[in-house]
C-alpha cells in the first residue's frame, strides 16, 4: 500500500468519525434575507449558483470527487445547513452531492436538458449538503462538470477560491500526491463574529449614521413601463451580450481620462437607463460590495456580499462627465462605509414594504473582474466570444447556462474578460417581457454610446435607440383575491390578541396596539419569520406564507387575514387537519429528497427529461 491509500484510508477514517460532530453559530445578516426567502418559496433556484464547464483532455472523475471531497473539508461553509430561524450548523463533515452520469449516448439536447436541470433542482437547507456536482460522461476523459452550490454559502468571489483550490487539488490527486495548499482557511463564523463586533463598535456606528443620511427622506420603489408580458412569468429571465470593442474601448479611455473606475462609467449609464424606464431623477441602484474588507478573509468561501445603495440625483440634467464625477464620490463613500449590512440598515430604515419587491432599491449593477482567478470570467459568461481555459493540464471549455433567477426587477451585470466586457441582463418576467430586455440592452448601449461619444451633453439629453413611457404605475391593476365573509368582531379581538401576543414576544415590548406596523416597532424579516412559525396554525385551512406578513403589517389587518381563513373554513374544522407549517416544510424537504432520489437512479435511458 502507497503512502497515497494510506492517507486517503486514514482521511476516510477521520470524515465517518466527524459526521456525528455538530457546531451551531448565528446567521451572518447577508444569510438571514435568504434563509427567509428560501422559506418563502423553497422550490425556487433564484439563489442557485452554478459553474459549468466542458472538460477535455483526460478528465478523470474520481480525482475529482476526492479534489470535491478534500475542497468541502478545507472549508466550513460548504458544510454547512441551515436548521433553525436564527442560526446556522457547521458538521464535521458532511458528504458534497456528488454523481457521474453517463451521457455518452445522449443526444445535446438531452445533456442541455440534464445539465438545467440539475442546476435548478432546489437545495434543502435544513438537510444538506448544499454542494452539487455531476460530472457528465461524454466521451473518454470528457465530461460536462456542473457544480452548484446555494447563494446562502457561497458568492461570487468565492466561486474564484473554489476553482483555484479545485485546480490544485485535481492535479494533486491525479498525480497521488498532497497538495500544496495551506492548511488551514478561516471559518465563515470568524467573519460573523467579526460582523457583530464592528457594528458594535465606533465604525458602525460612524457607518449606521452615513446612510441613514444618505437614504434619507423619500425612497420611493421603481414603477417600470407596462410591456406586454410573455405567458410564462414564473421565472427569471436572462441574456447575453456583447458590449462592442469600440464601446469597450470608449469606457476603458473615458475612466482614464476622468480618473474613474471602468465601473463608474457603466453604472452612471445604468442609472440613467433605470432613470429612463421610471421617470424618476432620484434613482436608487443596489450593486453588490465583495464584504471582504479584512484581509484575513480573502480565501474563505462564505456569502459576504453586502449590497449597498447608491443613490443618483437625476434632476438637474447636468453633463454626463459631471454626473460621472457624482458617481465617483458616492461609490468612495460607499466603499468607506461597506461593511454596514444591508438587512440591518432596511429593518432600521423601516421601508414601505411590498411583499414580492426588493426594499429601497429594485434594480441592481455588478462589475465582474475575478482578479483572483481570471479565467472565471470567460467560464462564467460563456457567451461565443469566450475562449477556452487551460486548468489543471485539462481544457475547461465555457458551457453556456442560462440564469433564469429572478432575485430582483432589473440587473445587470458587466463582465471584464480579459480586453473585452460582456454584458448580463437579468430580469423578472412580471416585469419585463423578453422582447423588453433585448429594448432595455439596446438603449442603454445606445445611451452609453452617447455619453462616450460626447461627455459634456446633458445626461437627459442623451438618446435612446427606443422610446418607452416611463413610470407607469404596474401595480394600478387589483389582484383578484376570493371573498370571504368578514369574521365576528369576537373572533377578530381573539386574533388581534394573538397576533399582538406573538409581536410582544418576538419583538420584546408591550404596549403594541392594533393599527401599529411590525417594521416600524423595530421588526425586520427574520424576526418576521419567527412570528410566522408562531401563528402558521391559525392559517391551517389556507396555509399563512411568509410574505403575507409583508402585506399585512399591523396587527389589525393580519388578524383580519386570520379571521377570514377561519370563517372560510367553517365551524369546527379548522383542527381536522394536519397543515401546520411543520407539515409543509416536511413537504418541501420529501420533495426534494425524491428529486435526489430520482436522479441518483434514473436509467441512461431516460436521457436529461429526468433530470
Amino acid at each position: 500500500m502507497t503512502d497515497y491509500d494510506v492517507r486517503k484510508k486514514l482521511e476516510a477514517a477521520l470524515r465517518s468519525r466527524a459526521a456525528q460532530a455538530r457546531t451551531g453559530h448565528p446567521l451572518s445578516y447577508a444569510q438571514r434575507p435568504l434563509l427567509l426567502l428560501h422559506r418563502m418559496n423553497p422550490d425556487s433556484a433564484s439563489y442557485n449558483v452554478a459553474f459549468t464547464a466542458r472538460f477535455t483532455g483526460g478528465f478523470d472523475a474520481t480525482a475529482f470527487h476526492r479534489a470535491l471531497q478534500s475542497l468541502v473539508g478545507r472549508h466550513a461553509a460548504l458544510r454547512t445547513t441551515l436548521d433553525r430561524v436564527d442560526g446556522q450548523t457547521v458538521h464535521g463533515w458532511l458528504e458534497p452531492d456528488f454523481a457521474e452520469p453517463d451521457a455518452r449516448q445522449w443526444s445535446e439536447q438531452q445533456l442541455e436538458d440534464a445539465v438545467r436541470g440539475a442546476y435548478r433542482e432546489p437545495f434543502d437547507l435544513a438537510a444538506g449538503p448544499l454542494v452539487r456536482v455531476r460530472a457528465y460522461a461524454v466521451a473518454d476523459g470528457e465530461a460536462l462538470v456542473l457544480l452548484a452550490l446555494h447563494h446562502v454559502v457561497c458568492d461570487f468571489w468565492s466561486l474564484s477560491v473554489i476553482l483555484g483550490e479545485l485546480e490544485q487539488l485535481y492535479l494533486a490527486e491525479a498525480q497521488r500526491r498532497p497538495s500544496q495548499l495551506p492548511a488551514r482557511n478561516v471559518p465563515y463564523s470568524d467573519f460573523v463574529a467579526y460582523q457583530r463586533e464592528l457594528i458594535a463598535g465606533e465604525k458602525g456606528s460612524g457607518a449606521s449614521s452615513y446612510w441613514h443620511a444618505q437614504l434619507s427622506g423619500r425612497l420611493e420603489p421603481a414603477e417600470w413601463p407596462r410591456f406586454e408580458l410573455d405567458p410564462d412569468v414564473s421565472e427569471g429571465g436572462s441574456v447575453v451580450f456583447p458590449i462592442a470593442p469600440e464601446l469597450a474601448d470608449g469606457v476603458f479611455a473615458l475612466a482614464k481620462a476622468e480618473g474613474v473606475t471602468p465601473y463608474a462609467v457603466l453604472l452612471t449609464a445604468f442609472q440613467v437607463l433605470v432613470g429612463r424606464y421610471t421617470g424618476q431623477r432620484d434613482v436608487l441602484v443596489g450593486s453588490p460590495f465583495a464584504g471582504r474588507t479584512d484581509p484575513a478573509l480573502a480565501e474563505c468561501v462564505g456569502n459576504f456580499v453586502n449590497p449597498v445603495v447608491l443613490r443618483a440625483d437625476l434632476s438637474d440634467g447636468v453633463p454626463f462627465r459631471e454626473q460621472l464625477g457624482r458617481t465617483r464620490r458616492t461609490v468612495v463613500a460607499a466603499l468607506e462605509h461597506q461593511d454596514y449590512p444591508f438587512e440591518l440598515l432596511v429593518s432600521e430604515l423601516a421601508p414601505r414594504r411590498v411583499d414580492d419587491r426588493n426594499p429601497i432599491f429594485q434594480a441592481m449593477f455588478s462589475y465582474q473582474k475575478p482578479s483572483r482567478y481570471p479565467a472565471l470570467a470567460s467560464l462564467y459568461v460563456a457567451d461565443e466570444g469566450a475562449t477556452p481555459v487551460a486548468w489543471a493540464g485539462l481544457t475547461a471549455v465555457p458551457f453556456r447556462l442560462d440564469q433564469q433567477d429572478d432575485q430582483l426587477e432589473l440587473v445587470l451585470e458587466v463582465i471584464h474578460d480579459g480586453d473585452r466586457l460582456v454584458g448580463l441582463l437579468k430580469y423578472r418576467k412580471s416585469v419585463f417581457s423578453a422582447q423588453a430586455a433585448r429594448e432595455a440592452i439596446g438603449n442603454y448601449l445606445a445611451l452609453l454610446g452617447a455619453a462616450l461619444a460626447d461627455p459634456g451633453r446633458g445626461v437627459a439629453e442623451l438618446p435612446m435607440a427606443t422610446e418607452v413611457e416611463p413610470g407607469v404605475n404596474r401595480r394600478t391593476v387589483p389582484r383578484s383575491e376570493p371573498v370571504a365573509t368578514a369574521p365576528s368582531s369576537a373572533a377578530l379581538g381573539a386574533h388581534e390578541r394573538r397576533v399582538t401576543a406573538a409581536w410582544q414576544q418576538v419583538l420584546g415590548r408591550g404596549g403594541i396596539g392594533p393599527d401599529d406596523n411590525f417594521f416600524d416597532l423595530g421588526g425586520n424579516s427574520m424576526l418576521l419569520v419567527q412570528v410566522h412559525e408562531m401563528l402558521a396554525d391559525e392559517a391551517a385551512q389556507t396555509p399563512l406564507k411568509v410574505n403575507e406578513l409583508f402585506r399585512y403589517p399591523t396587527v389589525a389587518s393580519l388578524a383580519r387575514r386570520l379571521g377570514q381563513t377561519a370563517v372560510a373554513a367553517g365551524a369546527g374544522t379548522g383542527r381536522g387537519r394536519a397543515s401546520s407549517r411543520r407539515v409543509q416544510l416536511a413537504d418541501g424537504t420529501a420533495r426534494s429528497a425524491r428529486l435526489r432520489a430520482r436522479e441518483r437512479h434514473r436509467p441512461d435511458s431516460h436521457g436529461g427529461k429526468d433530470v
